[in-house]
Protein backbone atom coordinates (compact mmCIF):
# COMPACT_ATOMS: atom_id res chain seq x y z
CA UNK A 1 0.00 0.00 0.00
CA UNK A 2 2.68 2.44 0.70
CA UNK A 3 4.43 1.34 -2.59
CA UNK A 4 0.82 2.61 -4.41
CA UNK A 5 0.77 5.92 -1.92
CA UNK A 6 4.36 6.83 -3.31
CA UNK A 7 3.65 6.37 -6.67
CA UNK A 8 0.40 8.23 -6.40
CA UNK A 9 2.59 11.28 -4.79
CA UNK A 10 4.90 10.83 -7.49
CA UNK A 11 2.43 11.91 -10.22
CA UNK A 12 1.27 14.89 -8.24
CA UNK A 13 -1.62 13.50 -6.42
CA UNK A 14 -2.28 14.95 -2.77
CA UNK A 15 -2.12 12.16 -0.60
CA UNK A 16 -1.59 11.42 3.33
CA UNK A 17 -1.16 8.49 5.68
CA UNK A 18 -4.26 8.00 7.92
CA UNK A 19 -4.09 4.97 9.71
CA UNK A 20 -1.06 3.05 9.99
CA UNK A 21 0.54 -0.16 11.35
CA UNK A 22 3.94 -0.75 10.82
CA UNK A 23 6.28 -3.53 11.90
CA UNK A 24 10.28 -1.63 11.16
CA UNK A 25 11.13 1.63 12.13
CA UNK A 26 8.17 4.32 11.09
CA UNK A 27 10.00 6.80 10.33
CA UNK A 28 12.05 4.97 8.07
CA UNK A 29 9.09 3.14 6.48
CA UNK A 30 6.92 6.27 6.09
CA UNK A 31 10.05 8.69 5.01
CA UNK A 32 8.87 11.41 2.63
CA UNK A 33 4.85 10.50 3.08
CA UNK A 34 2.68 13.23 4.90
CA UNK A 35 1.10 11.65 7.47
CA UNK A 36 -1.58 12.94 9.51
CA UNK A 37 -0.29 13.77 13.26
CA UNK A 38 3.40 13.71 12.27
CA UNK A 39 5.76 13.98 15.16
CA UNK A 40 9.32 13.91 14.82
CA UNK A 41 9.12 10.32 16.27
CA UNK A 42 6.84 8.78 14.50
CA UNK A 43 4.78 5.83 16.73
CA UNK A 44 4.37 2.38 15.37
CA UNK A 45 1.01 2.25 15.06
CA UNK A 46 -1.43 5.39 14.28
CA UNK A 47 -5.12 5.13 14.79
CA UNK A 48 -7.70 7.10 12.36
CA UNK A 49 -8.77 10.47 13.18
CA UNK A 50 -11.55 11.23 10.77
CA UNK A 51 -11.92 14.86 11.52
CA UNK A 52 -8.23 15.17 11.46
CA UNK A 53 -8.29 13.53 7.84
CA UNK A 54 -11.50 15.76 6.80
CA UNK A 55 -9.97 18.95 7.89
CA UNK A 56 -6.91 18.48 5.78
CA UNK A 57 -8.74 17.47 2.92
CA UNK A 58 -6.52 15.45 0.43
CA UNK A 59 -7.01 13.61 -2.27
CA UNK A 60 -6.21 10.50 -1.31
CA UNK A 61 -6.08 8.82 2.00
CA UNK A 62 -4.37 5.74 2.79
CA UNK A 63 -6.10 3.72 5.56
CA UNK A 64 -4.28 0.62 6.88
CA UNK A 65 -6.48 -2.12 7.44
CA UNK A 66 -9.69 -1.25 7.41
CA UNK A 67 -11.10 -3.14 10.41
CA UNK A 68 -8.66 -1.59 12.99
CA UNK A 69 -10.38 1.05 15.01
CA UNK A 70 -10.27 4.91 15.01
CA UNK A 71 -9.56 7.26 17.58
CA UNK A 72 -13.20 6.93 18.78
CA UNK A 73 -13.01 2.85 19.14
CA UNK A 74 -14.88 2.12 16.32
CA UNK A 75 -13.49 -0.04 13.02
CA UNK A 76 -12.62 2.90 11.03
CA UNK A 77 -14.74 0.92 7.53
CA UNK A 78 -17.81 3.21 9.33
CA UNK A 79 -16.13 5.93 8.78
CA UNK A 80 -15.25 5.34 4.84
CA UNK A 81 -18.70 7.06 3.67
CA UNK A 82 -17.72 10.12 5.33
CA UNK A 83 -14.55 9.99 3.21
CA UNK A 84 -16.28 9.32 0.29
CA UNK A 85 -18.97 11.86 -0.17
CA UNK A 86 -15.77 14.50 0.99
CA UNK A 87 -14.30 13.20 -2.48
CA UNK A 88 -11.31 11.79 -0.54
CA UNK A 89 -10.50 8.88 -2.14
CA UNK A 90 -10.02 6.13 0.30
CA UNK A 91 -6.52 3.83 -0.26
CA UNK A 92 -6.47 0.92 2.12
CA UNK A 93 -5.64 -2.65 3.09
CA UNK A 94 -8.29 -5.11 3.97
CA UNK A 95 -7.50 -8.93 5.62
CA UNK A 96 -9.19 -11.45 4.33
CA UNK A 97 -10.42 -12.96 8.06
CA UNK A 98 -12.20 -9.81 8.13
CA UNK A 99 -14.75 -11.12 5.48
CA UNK A 100 -17.58 -12.93 6.73
CA UNK A 101 -17.64 -15.39 3.96
CA UNK A 102 -13.88 -16.19 4.24
CA UNK A 103 -13.79 -15.98 7.93
CA UNK A 104 -16.60 -18.54 8.28
CA UNK A 105 -15.03 -21.01 5.92
CA UNK A 106 -11.92 -20.88 8.15
CA UNK A 107 -13.50 -21.06 11.07
CA UNK A 108 -15.42 -24.34 10.29
CA UNK A 109 -12.41 -25.54 9.06
CA UNK A 110 -10.60 -24.42 12.40
CA UNK A 111 -14.11 -25.87 14.54
CA UNK A 112 -14.64 -21.88 16.34
CA UNK A 113 -16.48 -19.01 15.63
CA UNK A 114 -14.79 -16.00 13.79
CA UNK A 115 -14.41 -13.16 15.99
CA UNK A 116 -17.15 -9.87 15.18
CA UNK A 117 -17.27 -7.65 13.97
CA UNK A 118 -17.19 -9.14 10.60
CA UNK A 119 -17.58 -7.25 6.74
CA UNK A 120 -20.20 -8.66 5.00
CA UNK A 121 -18.90 -10.44 1.34
CA UNK A 122 -20.93 -7.31 -0.67
CA UNK A 123 -17.81 -4.61 0.68
CA UNK A 124 -16.83 -6.03 -2.47
CA UNK A 125 -18.98 -4.42 -4.99
CA UNK A 126 -18.06 -1.34 -3.18
CA UNK A 127 -14.84 -1.21 -4.31
CA UNK A 128 -13.75 0.14 -7.44
CA UNK A 129 -9.87 -1.97 -7.66
CA UNK A 130 -9.04 -4.34 -6.00
CA UNK A 131 -5.36 -5.58 -5.84
CA UNK A 132 -4.86 -9.02 -4.22
CA UNK A 133 -1.07 -9.10 -2.29
CA UNK A 134 0.23 -12.80 -2.57
CA UNK A 135 2.33 -14.08 -0.19
CA UNK A 136 3.38 -18.12 -0.33
CA UNK A 137 2.82 -19.72 3.32
CA UNK A 138 6.58 -20.14 3.61
CA UNK A 139 7.51 -16.62 3.15
CA UNK A 140 4.73 -15.50 5.12
CA UNK A 141 5.96 -17.56 8.02
CA UNK A 142 9.72 -16.47 7.53
CA UNK A 143 8.61 -12.67 7.28
CA UNK A 144 6.83 -12.98 10.79
CA UNK A 145 10.20 -14.25 12.26
CA UNK A 146 12.23 -11.80 10.84
CA UNK A 147 10.33 -8.99 12.04
CA UNK A 148 9.40 -10.73 15.34
CA UNK A 149 5.62 -9.54 14.34
CA UNK A 150 4.61 -12.02 17.06
CA UNK A 151 5.64 -13.07 20.16
CA UNK A 152 7.18 -16.68 20.50
CA UNK A 153 3.67 -17.47 22.60
CA UNK A 154 1.76 -15.55 19.51
CA UNK A 155 3.26 -17.53 17.12
CA UNK A 156 3.15 -20.83 18.86
CA UNK A 157 -0.82 -20.64 19.48
CA UNK A 158 -1.16 -19.20 15.66
CA UNK A 159 0.61 -22.17 14.55
CA UNK A 160 -1.85 -24.52 15.90
CA UNK A 161 -4.83 -22.33 14.25
CA UNK A 162 -4.66 -19.47 11.06
CA UNK A 163 -1.13 -19.82 10.72
CA UNK A 164 -0.86 -23.71 9.91
CA UNK A 165 0.11 -24.33 6.27
CA UNK A 166 -3.17 -26.07 5.40
CA UNK A 167 -4.83 -22.85 6.82
CA UNK A 168 -2.40 -20.34 5.12
CA UNK A 169 -2.76 -22.15 1.45
CA UNK A 170 -6.85 -22.31 2.04
CA UNK A 171 -6.59 -18.99 2.60
CA UNK A 172 -4.63 -18.02 -0.26
CA UNK A 173 -6.45 -19.97 -2.75
CA UNK A 174 -9.86 -18.16 -1.73
CA UNK A 175 -7.75 -14.71 -1.91
CA UNK A 176 -7.16 -15.56 -5.44
CA UNK A 177 -10.77 -16.61 -6.21
CA UNK A 178 -12.43 -14.05 -4.61
CA UNK A 179 -9.92 -11.09 -6.48
CA UNK A 180 -11.59 -13.23 -9.82
CA UNK A 181 -14.74 -12.60 -8.98
CA UNK A 182 -14.36 -9.25 -8.21
CA UNK A 183 -12.17 -8.67 -11.86
CA UNK A 184 -14.95 -11.02 -13.69
CA UNK A 185 -17.60 -8.32 -12.52
CA UNK A 186 -15.84 -5.11 -13.11
CA UNK A 187 -15.21 -6.70 -16.34
CA UNK A 188 -18.67 -7.31 -17.13
CA UNK A 189 -19.89 -4.25 -16.05
CA UNK A 190 -17.63 -2.47 -18.70
CA UNK A 191 -18.11 -4.41 -22.16
CA UNK A 192 -20.77 -4.53 -23.86
CA UNK A 193 -23.26 -7.27 -23.58
CA UNK A 194 -22.65 -10.34 -26.19
CA UNK A 195 -24.05 -13.63 -27.49
CA UNK A 196 -20.39 -14.66 -26.24
CA UNK A 197 -18.97 -15.28 -23.16
CA UNK A 198 -16.50 -13.82 -21.29
CA UNK A 199 -13.52 -15.50 -21.31
CA UNK A 200 -11.73 -13.44 -18.49
CA UNK A 201 -12.32 -16.17 -15.86
CA UNK A 202 -14.06 -19.76 -16.96
CA UNK A 203 -17.17 -20.64 -15.60
CA UNK A 204 -18.31 -24.04 -15.48
CA UNK A 205 -21.67 -25.03 -15.57
CA UNK A 206 -22.34 -29.21 -14.39
CA UNK A 207 -25.26 -30.99 -14.86
CA UNK A 208 -25.76 -33.83 -12.99
CA UNK A 209 -29.65 -34.54 -12.92
CA UNK A 210 -30.31 -31.23 -11.09
CA UNK A 211 -31.29 -29.14 -13.79
CA UNK A 212 -34.91 -29.44 -14.87
CA UNK A 213 -36.84 -27.92 -18.16
CA UNK A 214 -40.81 -27.78 -17.26
CA UNK A 215 -42.40 -27.77 -20.62
CA UNK A 216 -45.62 -27.97 -19.56
CA UNK A 217 -47.74 -28.66 -15.61
CA UNK A 218 -46.54 -31.44 -13.44
CA UNK A 219 -48.00 -33.79 -11.41
CA UNK A 220 -47.97 -33.79 -7.81
CA UNK A 221 -45.78 -37.50 -8.15
CA UNK A 222 -43.69 -34.84 -10.77
CA UNK A 223 -43.22 -32.44 -8.10
CA UNK A 224 -42.45 -34.30 -5.31
CA UNK A 225 -39.52 -35.93 -7.47
CA UNK A 226 -38.31 -32.16 -8.15
CA UNK A 227 -38.29 -31.61 -4.82
CA UNK A 228 -36.34 -34.77 -3.90
CA UNK A 229 -33.79 -33.66 -6.09
CA UNK A 230 -33.96 -30.11 -5.04
CA UNK A 231 -32.69 -31.39 -1.49
CA UNK A 232 -30.23 -33.51 -2.58
CA UNK A 233 -28.91 -30.70 -4.66
CA UNK A 234 -28.64 -28.50 -1.53
CA UNK A 235 -27.46 -31.46 0.74
CA UNK A 236 -24.02 -31.51 -1.60
CA UNK A 237 -23.81 -27.61 -1.53
CA UNK A 238 -25.10 -27.06 -5.18
CA UNK A 239 -27.49 -25.30 -6.70
CA UNK A 240 -30.96 -26.43 -8.15
CA UNK A 241 -32.36 -24.65 -10.98
CA UNK A 242 -35.30 -25.22 -12.60
CA UNK A 243 -36.28 -23.28 -16.05
CA UNK A 244 -39.27 -23.30 -17.86
CA UNK A 245 -39.48 -23.52 -21.74
CA UNK A 246 -40.92 -25.50 -24.48
CA UNK A 247 -38.04 -26.81 -26.19
CA UNK A 248 -35.66 -27.89 -24.13
CA UNK A 249 -32.12 -27.86 -25.89
CA UNK A 250 -33.26 -24.67 -26.64
CA UNK A 251 -34.32 -23.49 -23.20
CA UNK A 252 -30.17 -24.73 -21.68
CA UNK A 253 -29.04 -22.51 -24.32
CA UNK A 254 -30.37 -19.75 -23.47
CA UNK A 255 -29.52 -20.22 -19.66
CA UNK A 256 -25.59 -21.21 -20.23
CA UNK A 257 -25.66 -17.91 -22.33
CA UNK A 258 -27.35 -15.98 -19.57
CA UNK A 259 -24.99 -17.28 -16.59
CA UNK A 260 -21.98 -16.43 -19.32
CA UNK A 261 -20.70 -19.96 -18.58
CA UNK A 262 -17.32 -20.81 -20.64
CA UNK A 263 -17.54 -24.63 -20.41
CA UNK A 264 -20.58 -26.91 -19.85
CA UNK A 265 -20.47 -30.63 -18.96
CA UNK A 266 -23.46 -32.83 -19.99
CA UNK A 267 -24.19 -36.15 -19.38
CA UNK A 268 -26.25 -38.05 -22.17
CA UNK A 269 -28.18 -41.52 -22.64
CA UNK A 270 -26.71 -44.60 -24.13
CA UNK A 271 -27.37 -44.13 -28.01
CA UNK A 272 -25.26 -45.64 -30.63
CA UNK A 273 -24.67 -42.47 -32.60
CA UNK A 274 -25.49 -38.61 -31.86
CA UNK A 275 -28.58 -37.98 -33.08
CA UNK A 276 -29.38 -34.08 -34.51
CA UNK A 277 -32.50 -34.05 -32.93
CA UNK A 278 -31.86 -35.14 -29.67
CA UNK A 279 -31.68 -32.47 -27.06
CA UNK A 280 -27.64 -32.67 -26.42
CA UNK A 281 -26.61 -32.25 -30.52
CA UNK A 282 -28.70 -28.93 -29.64
CA UNK A 283 -27.50 -28.00 -27.23
CA UNK A 284 -23.92 -28.55 -28.93
CA UNK A 285 -25.41 -26.95 -31.95
CA UNK A 286 -26.70 -23.47 -29.99
CA UNK A 287 -23.40 -22.81 -28.61
CA UNK A 288 -20.49 -21.11 -30.16
CA UNK A 289 -17.39 -20.30 -28.47
CA UNK A 290 -18.28 -22.64 -25.44
CA UNK A 291 -17.00 -25.93 -24.77
CA UNK A 292 -19.52 -28.87 -24.01
CA UNK A 293 -18.09 -31.82 -22.28
CA UNK A 294 -20.42 -35.04 -22.74
CA UNK A 295 -19.36 -37.81 -20.42
CA UNK A 296 -19.99 -41.25 -21.55
CA UNK A 297 -21.93 -43.27 -19.79
CA UNK A 298 -19.87 -46.34 -19.30
CA UNK A 299 -16.49 -47.29 -19.82
CA UNK A 300 -15.08 -47.06 -23.42
CA UNK A 301 -13.59 -49.85 -24.80
CA UNK A 302 -9.77 -50.44 -24.71
CA UNK A 303 -9.57 -49.06 -28.83
CA UNK A 304 -12.22 -45.72 -27.97
CA UNK A 305 -10.77 -42.37 -26.96
CA UNK A 306 -13.62 -39.99 -24.50
CA UNK A 307 -14.09 -36.84 -26.57
CA UNK A 308 -15.00 -34.01 -25.85
CA UNK A 309 -17.00 -31.48 -27.87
Amino acid sequence: MLDEVRRRQSRGADVVVAAYQVHDDAAESLGGLDVIHATRELPQIRDLDVAAVLARNPEVACIDDLMGLDSDGRPRIESVPRLLEAGIVVLATLHLLSVRGAAGAIAGFLGEQPPEPLLGDEIFDLIDELEYVDITPDDLLSRIRMHTILTPAQLAIGMQRELRPAVLTMLRETALRVTADHADRKLSSYLPSTESPLEFRGRIVLWLAVVTVRTRRLGDQEKGTLGSYASLAHQLGGEFVRLEGRNIGRTLVRYIRDVKATEVVLGRRRHSRRLPWDTTSEIIGGLSGVDVHILRSGQPHADQAITAS
